[in-house]
């Protein structure tokens, strides 16, 4: 016979009643995920931020390299042409009397210089400050620039302000190729199309032929804050920048009375702000990315005058 099992053996447990989630712990949950994602969004804004003014930036030092690029190539072909008495190169320097608005040499002062290749703010120190010297040997100042402030050299031009220069000049036809017309060449910065703050080049060609002369005006950059150009002078002693040139007066120069100098100097300064440009007003502190380049005039390098100087 078969024995029969109580039924109470097979009876289960019953399970413990199920825990809810109570309110605080709800809201413990939400204000973690609050922070957790206000963290995400914040790195999030951070990365698009920093992805703008990079964006910004790289369209400002293309803006600028393209100007830097058709300026250098005309100035290095600028020529003195022996058959005329006076040459036509004419530099005209305009400082502003304010510039970024950023203390850039951190001496807690702003926009006290002026771009000429000089110490006006009084901070340079003797050769500690000459960036050409390397005492150790291998590359050193020029000797007639050595313990003293040059374009350069530290705290020199680090902190300036804006400037709105001028530079005229004339291209000869150069008798190597027979297709290269004479033209009168002049970059400012003015209003284009009704635009303000761009940089023109303005170019007459065959400017001493009523016939067949005929101007026409280039946008080469857009929102130009500064343009400054600076001249080697061949004809002092020693030879430095200086921040003006009119070959008008070039039989008053002294000896070598070279009529172009040997070479020019351009700094260029554009906004790089992600606000519209629109927003800018001249004073107030800016954005901005400053290229610079030295352009040897070939013609005076070759130069008999120039030649002999060495």
């Amino acid at each position: 016979m078969r024995q029969k099992i109580p039924s109470s053996q097979f009876r289960m447990k019953n399970p413990s009643p199920r825990r809810g989630v109570t309110l605080t712990e709800l809201l413990v949950a939400i204000a973690i995920s609050g922070i957790f994602l206000a963290g995400v969004m914040e790195g999030f804004m951070y990365i698009l931020r920093a992805s703008e003014n990079a964006e910004a930036e790289l369209e400002a030092v293309t803006n600028a390299r393209a100007a830097l690029e058709t300026m250098s190539m005309e100035i290095k072909a600028a020529r003195i042409d022996p058959r005329r008495p006076i040459q036509f190169f004419h530099g005209l320097s305009q400082d502003a009397a304010y510039g970024d608005g950023v203390d850039n040499d951190m001496d807690g002062r702003v926009d006290e210089e002026i771009h000429d290749a000089s110490d006006n703010d009084g901070d340079y120190t003797s050769s500690e400050d000459d960036l050409h010297t390397n005492f150790g040997g291998g590359l050193f100042e020029r000797k007639d620039l050595v313990n003293f402030p040059d374009l350069g050299d530290r705290h020199i031009d680090e902190d300036c302000r804006f400037a709105n220069d001028i530079l005229e000049f004339i291209t000869f036809p150069d008798p190597n190729n027979p297709g290269y017309r004479e033209k009168t060449i002049r970059y400012s910065i003015s209003i284009f199309d009704s635009q303000p703050n761009v940089l023109v080049r303005h170019v007459v060609y065959n400017p001493h032929d009523p016939d067949t002369r005929y101007a026409e005006d280039d946008p080469i950059a857009f929102n130009v804050l500064s343009l400054s150009f600076l001249y080697w002078d061949p004809n002092r002693i020693p030879m430095n920048w200086i921040t003006a040139w009119d070959s008008l007066y070039a039989p008053m120069f002294p000896d070598p009375q070279l009529e172009l100098p040997a070479a020019v100097h351009i700094s260029i300064t554009v906004y790089s702000g992600t606000e519209p440009f629109t927003a800018y007003r001249p004073g107030q502190k800016v954005e901005t990315i400053t290229l610079e380049s030295m352009v040897n005039i070939e013609q005076v390098l070759k130069d008999e005058r120039y030649q002999n100087l060495k």
